[in-house]
């Protein structure tokens, strides 16, 4: 083989490389976007549009699982998003949290997903008590303190977990202030 031959090969390799990088990129941006309006038809009530949006979610997050051994930093954020709107759907719908295996995400991200959906879950706390459903403020309420609570437990250095002690720190913030509001509206309504 010459040198010719060798940049060739490298260059239709790299090519094949490029094309697979770019699909990743692609999806995770669909991923990320439909994680984003999962969450907005949640909010919103809206749980036909959000099964449908999670559907396609969740074929895309496949699909990139078969793509991305390469790319797995540029897919991290992707994941992340994706089990932030599984899970807040799991706990809009009434269902548990889904385990890191239903997910079918690195643990990373499944851990920095659960963090995120502390700021969902304190947003229904927010809601409840502005149509004067404590009960159901108290029950987000809870599904935060929990989630926060199984995973205060984890201290790794930010190699290893990179952004989750930040995360968390903004989980533990988000509690406080979802308590407080809790407490400040039963105290107006005595």
């Amino acid at each position: 083989m010459t040198l010719e031959d060798d940049i060739e090969n490298i260059s239709l390799h790299l090519s094949r490389k490029q094309k697979d990088f770019d699909k990743v990129m692609e999806l995770s941006r669909d991923i990320i976007r439909d994680a984003g309006q999962t969450i907005t038809f949640l909010h919103n009530n809206d749980r036909a549009a959000a099964q449908k949006r999670l559907s396609e979610m969740t074929r895309r997050a496949n699909e990139l699982m078969k793509t991305d051994s390469d790319f797995k930093y540029h897919t991290q954020q992707a994941y992340q998003e994706y089990v932030e709107a599984l899970a807040f759907y799991q706990i809009k719908t009434g269902k548990r949290l889904p385990s890191v295996e239903q997910a079918g995400v690195v643990p990373e991200s499944y851990l920095l997903g659960l963090m995120d959906v502390v700021g969902e879950l304190k947003r229904e706390v927010l809601e409840a008590l502005r149509k004067n459903d404590v009960k159901s403020a108290e029950q987000y309420f809870e599904m935060m303190e929990n989630i926060y609570d199984t995973t205060r437990r984890l201290r790794f250095a930010e190699a290893v977990l990179s952004g989750f002690r930040k995360k968390q720190d903004v989980a533990r913030i988000q509690i406080e202030n979802a308590g407080s509001e809790i407490l400040m509206f039963k105290g107006r309504r005595k």
